[in-house]
């Protein structure tokens, strides 16, 4: 990958691990069901310049849409909900890229190489230590919702990222608007849409900004962008380095020290991310046609 990617997706991952604590401030006066709804309303609302009807509506990328704005979304946001550990949820976001790779090579024939694997498994095995680690107990329903909502976002995304027929900020738009409906209904199903403004303060607002634009919007954007650039394979094992950062956000909000696992754990990770990206150069799978 080049520099200027690699720095992109860093910034992407560190995003996305300031975002567990964002979301668990916004679940505060946030039900799932509304956090998910009033995620794809803001997004929607931001992206409606980008949002244009299909001629022939292609309906796997309406799947991959509804798979990650629906599906994806709500379950992680059900699984940090009932859990009181992040890290519960953190374990499970590290078969992202294992999952992601094994979906790459099953339905768009992309090539990985052993180096890879290899990579990958050393990165996985780092992860899997720093976010286990930190914590002596487990929710099982939150680690099933987790996997869950894992799955449905590396299929959703991938199919998405080698779609390059569509554009991004379009696409952002649809996996919005698509999921306005079944989240509408499963937020009106628990109750309210939106919770009660007089328990919304400031910081609630911020996480939930944060959340939308930052995680939802920019990561979404680059990580789409650069599955179109690169293999599966190359780009996703830089998701692990999410529990890296979600470690330094809670330090830095919660005032928590740096702990030994905190480092040995992300030096393993950099050292699978490293070991992965020096393989074979960039090599597209095949890109289906819509």
């Amino acid at each position: 990958m080049q520099a200027a990617h690699i720095l992109l997706m860093l910034c992407t991952v560190a995003v996305w691990g300031f975002n567990f604590v964002a979301m668990r401030v916004a679940l505060e006066v946030f039900s799932p069901e509304q956090m998910a709804f009033a995620r794809s309303v803001l997004t929607l609302a931001i992206l409606l310049p980008w949002w244009k009807p299909f001629k022939r509506v292609p309906w796997r990328l309406m799947a991959a849409a509804l798979s990650i704005g629906t599906g994806s979304f709500y379950l992680l946001y059900r699984a940090i909900g009932i859990t009181e550990s992040l890290t519960t949820v953190a374990i499970a976001t590290q078969l992202m890229p294992a999952l992601s790779a094994i979906l790459a090579l099953i339905f768009f024939h992309e090539h990985i190489s052993p180096r890879k694997w290899l990579g990958i498994a050393i990165a996985t095995a780092g992860a899997v230590f720093l976010a286990g680690a930190t914590t002596s107990s487990l929710s099982m329903a939150a680690l099933g919702l987790t996997v869950a909502a894992v799955l449905f976002y590396s299929a959703g995304s991938i199919i998405i990222g080698k779609t390059p027929s569509v554009g991004i900020w379009r696409m952002l738009a649809w996996i919005s608007a698509v999921s306005l409906l079944p989240l509408g209904l499963l937020a009106a199903a628990s109750g309210p849409l939106y919770p009660d403004p007089d328990l919304i303060q400031t910081h609630h607002w911020l996480a939930l900004l944060f959340a939308v634009v930052f995680s939802a919007l920019f990561g979404q954007a680059v990580l789409f962008k650069l599955y179109r650039n690169y293999p599966v394979s190359e780009v996703a094992p830089w998701t692990l380095l999410i529990p890296v950062f979600a470690g330094l956000s809670s330090i830095l909000v919660y005032g928590e020290s740096m702990s030994i696992s905190l480092v040995l754990g992300g030096s393993v990770i950099l050292v699978g991310v490293w070991f992965q990206q020096g393989g074979t150069g960039r090599q597209h799978g095949n890109i289906p046609r819509f």
